[in-house]
């Protein structure tokens, strides 16, 4: 469903024939369109859906270890650095850890780790998530690309054609939802209660239906033969090569 197709059927829920135009009207498509998004957003925050998954990059500055998050951040934040997974570790373990040298060194070297460090920079190895944004450790020695992925919050529908994913498959619940929210604008009690049970049972028939989905996708292969080398394969059936 399209964008101004919920918007006139949060109105026809609302039973409110006198959409007005304005912004300034008590019911109108622009504020039936905030609460649409503001569904939306709430939806994303139930599930992680798959299209909703992005990534973007920063350049480091060297003994920068602090970067702000991208604006739409969502969650579930994986990082790499030079194409390097990065482990994330909580604030305890962060501000405690300590750093072991390569095999010929094994000496430990407890080192602070405040935001004013002095601590030895180099290629980063551990990030903590702090909120809207993430330090790295060690801080970063010179200009590095750092890769976020991550899930994003859905962009706002302005146009009358506007459609994702969500709006496609799960459309009843986001105007159930919105709905919720015009109920609630309106102090009606009664809609208020209808949408509530109506909304709740929408967001748990998208978890259920999502979870099937992916668990329909998922596959098992088998290796074959044809996946190894002759040389390999031998050596698998323990057969002579004489």
């Amino acid at each position: 469903m399209i964008y101004s197709e919920m918007v006139d059927r949060v109105a026809e829920y609302l039973d409110r024939s006198d959409l007005g135009t304005s912004s300034t009207a008590i019911i109108s498509a622009s504020k039936i369109g905030k609460w649409i998004n503001d569904t939306r957003k709430d939806v994303a925050l139930k599930y992680d859906f798959n299209y909703l998954y992005e990534e973007a990059t920063v350049s480091t500055t060297a003994t920068t270890a602090t970067y702000s998050l991208p604006q739409d951040y969502m969650g579930h934040l994986t990082i790499l650095c030079s194409f390097k997974k990065l482990t994330r570790i909580g604030a305890r373990e962060f501000d405690a850890l300590y750093y072991t040298e390569e095999e010929e060194d094994t000496t430990s070297r407890n080192l602070e780790l405040t935001i004013d460090s002095e601590a030895t920079c180099g290629h980063p190895e551990y990030y903590i998530d702090r909120g809207m944004y993430f330090q790295l450790f060690p801080c970063p020695d010179a200009s590095y690309t750092v890769t976020m992925k991550y899930y994003a919050q859905p962009a706002d529908f302005d146009s009358g054609d506007d459609e994702d994913y969500m709006s496609r498959f799960h459309f009843e619940c986001i105007v159930f939802g919105a709905c919720l929210r015009g109920a609630i604008f309106l102090d009606d009690i009664t809609k208020i209660e209808i949408f509530t049970k109506a909304y709740k049972l929408a967001v748990e028939e998208i978890v259920r239906r999502e979870k099937e989905t992916k668990a329909k996708d998922k596959h098992t292969r088998l290796k074959s033969w044809k996946d190894y080398s002759t040389d390999t394969f031998r050596q698998f059936m323990r057969i002579s090569q004489k």
